[in-house]
């Protein structure tokens, strides 16, 4: 009879087969370009291998249709795949934490974790950290697998909420994905959660761009 740790290594093992499962698969949805996709076909078609990563990854997480309030929300902030805030309470509760830097994170899980783990909680923290940098680019540059905060009603100096851009600008729109937003669903239902949405120009407040040293090798 297997031992609590065997169990539990065998249950590791799985999870990190899975998780590559998923990764796989959003790159496979991102590779068939023949499929009609309003999010695939207004992609920049010169992808980098790293923002094809994390546009999979994105892609994976939006079709596991993740609805707020959900337990896989606490991957993205507690574990080290996201924002690493081990000491969170687990989410239970609609807006008990703002977790769309969270999701980014997650999504851009190949970027150096200290990163993750400091800037990309929030709006204030990419305005503070790279505002004055080379990751801040001209809105009108966006290009797919760039962070987009965009603004709400409040209309924050430094955004009220950030989104991965999935698309580059046309006719004054742009698309995204994002978490902690309201927008369609995987199921293709509209709901808050893990979702696509459709944005204008108008809407952004900051456009950031990742640079090659903030990747792990």
């Amino acid at each position: 009879m297997p031992t609590k740790a065997e169990l539990q290594g065998e249950i590791d093992d799985l999870r990190n087969l899975l998780r590559r499962t998923e990764r796989a698969l959003g790159q496979a949805q991102l590779d068939l370009s023949d499929i009609p996709s309003k999010a695939i076909d207004r992609v920049t078609p010169a992808l980098t291998p790293k923002v094809r990563e994390v546009l999979a990854r994105g892609e994976a997480e939006w079709s596991r249709v993740v609805v707020d309030p959900c337990e896989r929300v606490n991957a993205y902030i507690q574990s080290r795949e996201g924002l690493g805030w081990s000491w969170e309470k687990p989410y239970v509760k609609n807006g008990q934490f703002a977790w769309c830097g969270a999701f980014a994170a997650f999504c851009f899980t190949a970027v150096r974790f200290p990163i993750r783990h400091k800037i990309f909680p929030s709006c204030y923290r990419l305005y503070k950290n790279w505002s004055n940098t080379s990751r801040h680019i001209p809105i009108e540059n966006m290009m797919a697998g760039d962070i987009v905060v965009v603004f709400s009603s409040k209309r924050s100096v430094q955004g009220d909420h950030i989104t991965i851009a999935t698309s580059s600008i046309e006719n004054g729109e742009f698309t995204t994905i994002e978490g902690n937003a309201h927008g369609t669903l995987g199921d293709g239902s509209y709901g808050e959660g893990v979702v696509k949405n459709t944005r204008k120009v108008e809407q952004v407040a900051h456009v950031y761009r990742l640079l090659e040293e903030d990747f792990d090798e």
